[in-house]
Parts: C-alpha cells; structure tokens; sequence
C-alpha cells in the first residue's frame, strides 16, 4: 500500500497518520540536509576569503618591498631559492584554491538549492500542522506533500 492511498481494508492505519509520519520523516531529512549544505557552503565561501586574502598577503611583501625586502627574506629564512619564487608559488596555490573553492559555490549551485530547501521547510511545516490538526483534506495534504518530495528529489540525491 503506497503511503499516499486511502486504506481499503478496515483496521489498516490511518492514512492521515501514515501521511503525518511522512512529512515528518521528509522534514528531518530535510533538516540534515540544510544543517550539512548551510556547513559546506560557508566553509567554501570562508576558503575563498581565507585563501584570496593569503594570496594578496603573499605577494604584497615582494611587491612593495622590492628586492631587498626578498633578499632580507631569503637571508632571514635560509632559503635555497630566492623568497620572491617562494612567496609566488605560495601566492599562486592559495589565489588556487579560491579559485576552486569559488567554482564549487557556483557548480553545485548551492544558494538556490538552499532557497528551494528553506522554501520548503515552511511548507512542510504548515502541511504537518494542518494534518495534526485536521485543518486540511486528506487527498489535498497527500497532493501538496506529493509536490513538496518531487521538487525536494535533490535533498534525497548523493
């Protein structure tokens, strides 16, 4: 028997529970998701200003300072290579990093995932109170929680 579906044989469950059940077990789901997404999200989008600012940082020393600032560097820090080609390689791995960190936010579109997912926190929300409350029709509840899990099918996804 689908979740969805009246029970035809007395005695089965009802389906206004097994219904409830459902839209809470789809909020929790959702609730994991937004907790793990909201988490990846902001700690791309910190790596990104971390890694920009490191960048920055890293070639500003050779930049102002110039060579005696690099070969004070290199005196300092006993360095084989001259600093410059040190503090450039670093700066170029960090501006790197920012870069990828940056096109992961944009590739897995993150922002209107979480959109779509807030949106449909409230609506799963209202739903569960009108079926805890007998507010709303079963076949009506059983069509929105229907559209609410087919524009959720990315909360259950890899």
């Amino acid at each position: 028997m689908s979740a969805l579906a009246e029970p035809e044989v007395p005695g089965e469950e009802d389906p206004r529970a097994v219904l409830l059940a459902s839209v809470r077990a789809k909020r929790g789901k959702l609730e994991a998701y937004l907790t793990r997404t909201t988490h990846r999200r902001r700690t791309l989008s910190n790596l990104t200003v971390v890694a920009g600012t490191l960048a920055a940082a890293l070639t500003a020393a050779p930049a102002l300072g110039g060579k005696p600032v690099a070969d004070w560097l290199t005196v300092t820090f006993g360095l084989s290579s001259p600093a410059w080609r040190l503090l450039c390689a670093a700066a170029m791995l960090c501006s790197l990093t920012a870069t990828i960190a940056t096109q992961l936010v944009k590739s897995r579109n993150f922002d209107e995932c979480l959109s779509r997912a807030q949106a449909a926190r409230a609506g799963l929300e209202v739903l569960e109170v009108g079926l805890a409350s007998r507010s709303i029709e079963y076949a009506e509840a059983a069509e929105e929680y229907r559209g609410c899990a087919e524009d959720l099918s990315f909360v259950d996804g890899p």
